[in-house]
């Protein structure tokens, strides 16, 4: 559904690190030679561009910052560099692991959260059930290609039956209201910041950090947000195939991986069908909050090899235009510091403002 607002592009590298500790790399451009190696010293992108932003037209909150299992365990969250993806020139940026506690911090000052209210929809229950029955049998399936070809039909029919109607309809927010993904979570873990960390809890715990993201990004309450889902080397037990350990995988049959990957995909995709409403400062400009952002996805290295070149990136949304959407573009021998640079100067962010990238 965003293939026209998603560019694709190939060929990056992550200068000056490779494997894992890239991960301190990826965002702020600095090169990072080992784990052993210092915290980068300078802002990563998404700091950048918050003060720049915030220079000329501050907002509530400059940035907002949510993890989803942001560590192996709750004892581990931002050692040994490996859980940090974003950084001031300070230090590392915290995060906020429990959207419950992120939401009472935003917006329970505002409004006394509500139990949710939600229509019921039997088609559209009907249609999420199937969907996923699917995705549990594609793994059964791998290796097969009649049952493969089979799905693939069913698939096509579900599609159809969803442009009828079926499809779930993207979530509407205003600043204060409850939400509902966070407020099902609020029995497990208000007052437990340890229960983040559970693996039972990491498919709903994902979906709510991300309507939270979108909550703030599409009010106003922020124009900067981050989301980073487990560590660089984490085993979070993505719930696919029966649950699997995600580095364990990454190493493994990569047909395997696949599914990991494609269970992310579809977290990427609640938060784009989320960011893809009116805009609300341009209400008549016909364009969506997504349409006027930039949602950057970067890996720091590759799966099964794990090295840092060629590795997937690619961005949605067109930053009012300033990006061009739509497209792949191949960028043989570019690094992360030319993303970083091309993102920025997207929003207006002058070449001395970002020296370092």
């Amino acid at each position: 559904p965003y293939e026209r607002k998603t560019t694709l592009v190939r060929g990056i590298g992550i200068a000056g690190a490779d494997n894992h500790q890239a991960v301190r790399a990826t965002f702020s451009g600095q090169p990072i030679s080992s784990y052993d190696a210092a915290d980068p010293a300078v802002p990563s992108l998404d700091q950048v561009v918050a003060a720049h932003l915030e220079r000329d037209s501050p907002s509530a909150l400059a940035s907002l910052h949510l993890g989803v299992r942001p560590a192996d365990a709750y004892e581990f969250y931002q050692m040994y560099g490996r859980s940090t993806l974003f950084f001031s020139s300070s230090g590392p940026i915290d995060y906020e692991a429990s959207p419950v506690a992120a939401y009472d911090r935003l917006f329970a000052s505002t409004a006394t959260p509500t139990p949710p209210s939600m229509t019921a929809d039997p088609e559209r229950e009907a249609l999420s059930i199937l969907t996923a029955e699917l995705d549990a049998l594609d793994v059964r399936a791998a290796g097969l290609p009649t049952e493969q070809a089979k799905l693939a039909q069913h698939r096509e029919a579900l599609a159809a039956l969803a442009a009828r109607g079926g499809a779930m309809p993207p979530p509407t927010f205003s600043c204060g209201g409850s939400i509902a993904s966070v407020e099902a979570l609020r029995a497990e873990l208000a007052g437990n910041p340890r229960a983040a960390y559970r693996d039972d809890l990491f498919s709903a715990i994902f979906d709510a950090q991300v309507d939270l993201a979108a909550q703030a990004l599409v009010c106003g309450l922020t124009r900067v947000a981050t989301i980073q889902a487990g560590s660089a080397d984490g085993n979070v037990v993505v719930p696919v195939g029966g649950g699997l350990p995600h580095h364990n995988t990454s190493h493994g049959d990569q047909a395997t991986f696949a599914q990991v990957q494609r269970w992310y995909s579809t977290k990427l995709a609640r938060l784009l069908a989320a960011l893809d409403v009116p805009d609300p400062l341009e209400p008549a400009s016909g364009r969506t909050v997504l349409d006027n952002s930039c949602v950057l996805v970067l890996a720091e290295c590759l799966p099964s090899s794990h090295a840092s070149n060629e590795v997937p990136c690619f961005f949605i949304g067109g930053a009012g235009g300033r990006l061009r959407a739509g497209t792949h573009v191949t960028a043989s021998g570019a690094t992360n510091r030319h993303v970083l640079a091309a993102v920025a100067s997207a929003f207006g962010v002058a070449s001395t403002e970002r020296a370092h990238f």
